[in-house]
């Protein structure tokens, strides 16, 4: 096309200045597909709205910041009664993401020992709770390990996950789970964390809690 307007141009030259010039010969040049407009469609459905994601503290255990208690900022430890069989850490070695993550350590024979955080439910009741967490064991044994989602009301547990039935045994890297649970009418707190059942070390990094709908 442009090879035909410059031929063009030529031979209005030459016909302005004496008209004595003959037309050139036609310069043949392949003509450009005319652009197809594109089918008109739809307007596809928005997606559904996102989860209502909840600004846990500290979920990477990134903070250097401990409790009173000596646990991680935001999060509190605790075992099964009896002699001290769990140690709670922060880690810095082979972290999910980041510089740290959180280990519980077995070194005893009481049968649990757990990491949690606590969340106000009554603003979410009516919705499903939902956990994800990145975990990674050694030599874990017995009830394993697992992420841990308690709907309580007072001291009364209404609903809980605890993962036993996929919990993660023996010597594991990195791998990201996700349970759920409905936080029903009554409810005014979840705990969220998880817990080494037994023997073995447990690591968790990397915490997300949302509240969707049922």
């Amino acid at each position: 096309m442009a090879t035909m307007k410059v031929a063009g141009a030529a031979w209005l030259v030459a016909a302005l200045m004496g008209g004595c010039a003959s037309a050139p010969a036609p310069v043949v040049a392949p003509v450009a597909a005319a652009p197809v407009a594109p089918a008109t469609t739809a307007t596809p459905t928005p997606p559904a709205r996102p989860a209502d994601a909840y600004a846990l503290v500290n979920p990477g255990f990134e903070a250097t910041a401990i409790t009173s208690l000596g646990d991680p900022e935001g999060w509190y430890s605790f075992q099964h009664a009896g002699a001290k069989s769990y140690r709670f850490a922060v880690d810095t070695d082979a972290p999910h993401s980041g510089q740290r993550s959180l280990r519980i350590e077995n070194v005893g024979a009481e049968p649990y020992g757990a990491i949690a955080q606590i969340i106000e439910a009554k603003p979410y009741v009516g919705k499903v709770a939902r956990l994800t967490g990145w975990l990674r064991t050694r030599d874990a044994a017995d009830g394993g390990a697992g992420l841990t989602l308690l709907v309580l009301t007072g001291s009364a547990v209404i609903d809980q996950n605890f993962m036993y039935d996929q919990a993660v045994r023996g010597t594991t890297g990195w791998q990201r789970f996700t349970i759920s649970v409905p936080v029903k009418v009554g409810a005014d707190r979840l705990e969220v964390g998880a817990m080494l059942r037994g023997k073995g070390t447990l690591w968790l990094d990397d915490v997300e809690l949302a509240f969707v709908a049922p």
